[in-house]
């Protein structure tokens, strides 16, 4: 179904994508990876009308969940449960912000 403008969609229904993904595997030693990435998008499974993430900050980072430029994916750092606190600190990353009126 496309998204008809002119006729509001109830969103009642929804579709949820994952994507994990390993950071750095390259980089060590034992083949583990540096990090972890959930990359995280939610569409309405009616109209397809994408959902955004609010109030969480552009960009990529290994210690704090951000979002896609459009606010529609969210890449959220995770680590194994057994692993450190500190799992995947220290990864450069970077941040989108915007200067003047929005």
């Amino acid at each position: 179904m496309t998204l008809n403008l002119d006729r509001a969609c109830p969103h009642e229904d929804f579709e949820a994508q994952v994507n994990v993904g390993r950071i750095g595997t390259e980089e060590t030693a034992d083949g583990m990876p540096r990090a972890y990435m959930a990359d995280v998008s939610v569409s309405c499974a009616q109209c397809g009308e994408k959902f955004r993430f609010v109030g969480v900050r552009a960009g990529l980072s290994f210690n704090t969940p951000m979002v896609s430029v459009d606010e529609t994916e969210l890449h959220a750092p995770i680590r194994p449960a057994s692993s450190d606190p500190d799992f995947g600190v220290g990864i450069p990353g970077f941040a989108i912000g915007f200067r003047g009126e929005r």
